[in-house]
């Protein structure tokens, strides 16, 4: 259980996932709400917590996979012809990002999380209501170039931090 593991993973309990963003293949899954005031004076409407996943992992909903890691490599509109200029890392413009788009915006009040769970390698499952199950699976296939496999973080206070990559658990 993630209590023992991972207890700062329990911050997401009760939250809903509110927003879904990317750069490049690394995933970024916001809970709850906050606003932050970027280096410009920018205020930018964030999760409270944010789950950074640079590895495999894919959403079920009723046991079977609706969205994958890997459709990122798809283009958004798979009716339309071949796109010779397809460009994946172009936010919204494959698959996945269209998929999580949908998802967060036709289901935002139903997705809360009631339960997370980890192994001690790294693996979680987080159920969120409506019978959706999300799973980072480090050991499907990671990032290389990235750090952390995947990493938990605040965007509202300095505590709390945790992530998994190479080298186990990080915690700041």
């Amino acid at each position: 259980m993630s209590e023992n593991i991972f207890p700062e993973m329990q911050h997401l309990l009760g939250l809903p996932l509110t927003k879904t963003t990317r750069l490049g293949h690394v995933q970024f899954f916001h809970f709850g709400k906050a606003h932050i005031m970027n280096a410009s004076g920018l205020i930018l409407d964030v999760g409270a917590w944010t789950l950074e996943v640079a590895c495999h992992w894919q959403l079920q909903e009723a046991g079977e996979v609706t969205i994958r890691f890997e459709e990122v490599e798809i283009p958004g509109d798979t009716k339309a012809l071949a796109d010779p200029a397809f460009d994946p890392q172009v936010p919204g413009s494959n698959l996945r990002d269209r998929k999580l788009q949908e998802l967060v915006r036709d289901h935002k009040e139903t997705l809360r999380v009631w339960q997370v769970t980890a192994s001690p390698e790294g693996e979680l499952t987080i159920s969120l209501e409506g019978n959706r199950v999300l799973s980072i699976q480090p050991s499907q296939g990671i990032l290389e170039e990235s750090a952390y496999f995947w990493r938990l973080f605040s965007n509202s206070q300095t505590e709390g931090a945790v992530g998994f990559g190479a080298n186990g658990v990080l915690r700041v």
